[in-house]
């Protein structure tokens, strides 16, 4: 039976993971700058990398059941996680299309949060892409997720992170409020999308 996972372990298996990360990015950074040649306009308001800490990955594996070992970190797809940040909510599709279309990049799990939010509100398209990485003289496979949310959707879920699970004693009346705001914020992105398509109309 394998033992709780050590810190050496965790480095080794983060470091492998920000290897399929940082070529994930690249792609995305490749697409970013093809807009930009095309003289379109580019989707791409932001991008984000992060690795899950140590102490993120042992918060995760008990909310979730897993053992907090070398076994139970590997069972997490999100340990290298990119964000991408769109102004507008099809930005977020045409991203998407963009990115499945990439050649050794295989799309393992997606799940849409846009049309079909979560319960509290959060709204969000993820997508779990396993990567090829040569790493140590030997080529393994790694997962690496794709974050990509509108601006109003990304204040959202900064905002509400940080008061419910940065909070021991969150307001009984924040799950009703942070759903209000989502349903304002869903709005806002669709009439943004008709405010743009009006002005480009006018336009031509």
């Amino acid at each position: 039976m394998m033992g709780e996972l050590q810190m050496d372990d965790y480095s080794q298996y983060a470091a492998l993971c920000e290897c399929g990360m940082r070529i994930v990015l690249a792609r995305v950074e490749n697409l970013r700058q093809e807009a930009t040649i095309s003289g379109e306009r580019s989707p791409y308001a932001a991008i984000q990398i992060r690795i899950k800490s140590f102490d993120s990955i042992e918060e995760k594996c008990n909310r979730k059941g897993l053992p907090f070992t070398i076994e139970g970190m590997r069972k997490l797809h999100d340990i290298a996680g990119i964000r991408i940040i769109t102004l507008y909510e099809d930005d977020i599709y045409r991203i998407r299309d963009a990115l499945v279309r990439q050649p050794s990049m295989e799309l393992i799990e997606e799940r849409d949060y846009v049309k079909n939010p979560k319960e509290n509100g959060y709204r969000s398209l993820h997508l779990i892409v396993s990567m090829h990485v040569y790493f140590c003289e030997t080529t393994k496979s790694v997962p690496v997720e794709i974050q990509i949310r509108t601006k109003a959707m990304d204040l959202w879920a900064s905002v509400e992170h940080d008061c419910n699970y940065k909070n021991d004693t969150p307001s009984a009346e924040a799950p009703k409020m942070f759903a209000e705001i989502a349903r304002i914020l869903e709005d806002f992105d669709s009439n943004a999308m008709r405010i743009r398509d009006a002005s480009i109309g006018s336009s031509n």
